[in-house]
């Protein structure tokens, strides 16, 4: 009688198993039938310099099973259109926020309201914001001050820490964001000491090709461009390329472009930021807060390496400018 009594519990504890994987089983096929839907909004989407950040991001859905949405944006977006571009996606049944800012001020109201309603990552710079005990949103970035102490380390490298005799020329990108503006920052911190002169600054126009032309004068001419963001050091390479300037060229920058100048000797030295680990990992931190509503998202750095024409074809450096999944 005991051994039948032990035989029924031992058989009614299969059928449980089975049972609970049956159902586990189930969840897991309806998590796949209805995955998180997770909207991404960047300044100028189309932009070759976010093809590495949206490789990382495409890795990632696929990974965790999430239906991603890259929304058309144009260069000259403002806040007030990426805002309304916002709403129409969370209207439209965006669990998650995937976000760069083109305004780093004044964005407390925007943030607080936005991640109150889906888990908010912001990428490429950090924003105002309220305090967030609750760790509703985050920010992934590079240290950009110290990618722009990086680059004007490579001029002192490369040039001296005598820098007295050159004039440099600064294509500062967007100020209006706080990566920009530490990059800056960072940079002439990073050259102060040399003696070097910053002759003139370029911001964020539509036409930088034709500034930096324009302000290559005789009075104003310089020896040396530094851009702190891709599309800046595309347009200084550009320049070049029309000219014939001789100038040493520096900068910040990921696009395929960039990387062909590299390698045909125009740019001296590029400060790569990993854009693909950004993508992966920036929908990583949405799918976890949507995952568990109680994880708090954390800041998180991104980080970057110096390339030039000589550690180019490096084995590592290739996998950083060419990333698969």
């Amino acid at each position: 009688m005991r051994n039948r009594n032990l035989f029924t519990y031992f058989i009614a504890t299969i059928l449980v198993i089975v049972l609970a994987g049956s159902i586990s089983g189930m969840i897991m096929s309806g998590m796949k039938d209805n995955p998180y839907k997770v909207s991404v909004v960047v300044v100028d989407s189309s932009s070759v310099r976010w093809n590495s950040f949206y490789n990382g991001l495409q890795q990632a859905a696929k990974d965790y099973n999430i239906k991603l949405n890259i929304v058309s944006t144009s260069n000259g977006v403002n806040m007030d259109q990426e805002y309304k571009l916002i709403n129409e996606e969370i209207a439209d049944g965006a669990q998650g926020l995937i976000l760069q800012v083109d305004n780093s001020r004044g964005t407390e109201n925007m943030i607080s309201e936005i991640s109150g309603k889906v888990a908010l990552e912001l990428v490429d710079t950090s924003a105002d914001a309220d305090v967030d005990v609750e760790g509703k949103y985050a920010c992934i970035e590079a240290d950009n001050e110290a990618l722009g102490r990086a680059i004007a380390s490579e001029l002192r490298i490369a040039l001296g820490n005598d820098l007295s005799n050159y004039k440099i020329g600064l294509v500062m990108g967007n100020q209006k964001q706080y990566s920009m503006q530490k990059r800056r920052e960072g940079f002439l911190n990073g050259i102060e000491s040399t003696g070097a002169t910053i002759a003139w600054e370029i911001g964020n126009i539509n036409n930088i090709t034709n500034a930096i032309r324009y302000r290559q004068t005789e009075d104003e001419r310089v020896d040396i461009l530094v851009a702190l963001c891709d599309d800046g050091l595309e347009a200084i390479c550009e320049y070049a390329l029309w000219t014939g300037d001789d100038v040493y060229i520096y900068g910040e920058g990921n696009s395929i472009r960039n990387v062909a100048y590299i390698d045909h000797g125009l740019i001296d030295s590029m400060i790569v930021p990993n854009e693909y680990y950004m993508g992966y990992q920036s929908l990583v931190a949405v799918y976890s807060r949507l995952e568990n509503k109680l994880t708090p998202m954390m800041d998180e750095e991104v980080p970057y390496k110096v390339i030039n024409k000589e550690n180019l074809f490096s084995e590592e450096n290739q996998r950083l400018m060419f990333p698969i999944g």
